[in-house]
């Protein structure tokens, strides 16, 4: 008879691992790619914070503010690059990112009123980022490539 061994896991059920950039992730376009890298490297600074049993709400909540700035910036520039590019699922992206910014958002506020979740709140990053990238981005990179040249005042 063969006996399974259980897999021990080496996070919380249910938590993947923020992914690390590779050439793979690549949108084709620097800017955005450089976003995606701060994006990653942000987020797992959060998880290092959420895994320290001394971190603080204020810890907490500055790591998770950092990620909130950049994913608004990096949202508006990938929409307005997709726009010029004239991607055909222009509005189902700016939906997801919108829902996106509304669940950061709340986790924001939680996390100032003193309520942190931390098993939680690390399953909810590693996965927005996990997706993001890969579910979101990759499939519409060929719209990504060429950002807009900035319009003068006119």
């Amino acid at each position: 008879m063969n006996a399974i061994k259980p897999k021990i896991p080496t996070k919380p059920l249910g938590v993947k691992p923020i992914p690390k950039w590779s050439p793979k992730l690549s949108v084709g376009n620097a800017k955005l790619d450089e976003q995606h890298i701060t994006l990653l490297e942000l987020g797992q600074d959060l998880l290092r914070v959420l895994d320290t049993k001394t971190a603080t709400v204020v810890q907490i909540h500055g790591a998770l503010e950092d990620i909130v700035k950049l994913s608004r910036l990096h949202d508006a520039l990938e929409e307005s690059v997709l726009e010029a590019n004239g991607c055909p699922t222009l509005a189902e992206h700016k939906v997801v990112h919108q829902s996106a910014q509304t669940q950061l958002a709340t986790l924001l506020s939680d996390v100032a009123r003193g309520i942190v979740d931390r098993p939680v709140l690390s399953g909810l990053i590693a996965d927005w980022m996990g997706h993001h990238i890969s579910e979101n981005d990759l499939p519409v990179k060929d719209y990504m490539k060429h950002t807009p040249k900035a319009r003068t005042a006119g």
